[in-house]
C-alpha cells in the first residue's frame, strides 16, 4: 500500500483524517471482485489512521457520475484523502497518473491501496 505524501498516518499524529474510496467497475466485474477492492480500501484507511467515510462505486452505465461527486465531497474537506485499490481506477478522468497528480496538486492525498 502506497501513499503519496509523507506524514500520512493520522493516527500516530493523534488526529483522524476522513477518507474517501473509490472504486471504478468494470465490464467483467464479479462480485468477489467488488468485495475484494472495497476490503483494500478499509484496511488502507485503518493503515493510515484515517476514519473512512463513505466508497463511491463507479458504474459503468454512469462513469463518471461517481467520481464527481467524490471530489465534490473530499473539496470540501479540510484534509483529503482518497483511497483507490489500484491506480487505475483513476483512469476514469484521463491518465491515472495525471489525474493522480492533479488531485495532489490540489491537496488530495491519494492512497493506493494496492
Amino acid at each position: 500500500m502506497t501513499s503519496t505524501r509523507p506524514g500520512t498516518n493520522h493516527y500516530e499524529r493523534g488526529d483522524a483524517m476522513r477518507a474517501y474510496g473509490y472504486i471504478r467497475k468494470h465490464f467483467l466485474m464479479a462480485e468477489i471482485e467488488l468485495a475484494n477492492a472495497r476490503k483494500l480500501i478499509v484496511d488502507a484507511a485503518q493503515a493510515h489512521g484515517a476514519e473512512l467515510v463513505a466508497i463511491h462505486v463507479e458504474e459503468i452505465e454512469t462513469s463518471p457520475e461517481a467520481f464527481h461527486d467524490l471530489l465534490a465531497v473530499v473539496m470540501q474537506e479540510v484534509q483529503r484523502m482518497i483511497i483507490t485499490p489500484h491506480l487505475q481506477h483513476l483512469e476514469v478522468a484521463g491518465d491515472p497518473s495525471s489525474v493522480r497528480q492533479r488531485l495532489e496538486s490540489n491537496g488530495i492525498t491519494i492512497v493506493v491501496a494496492d
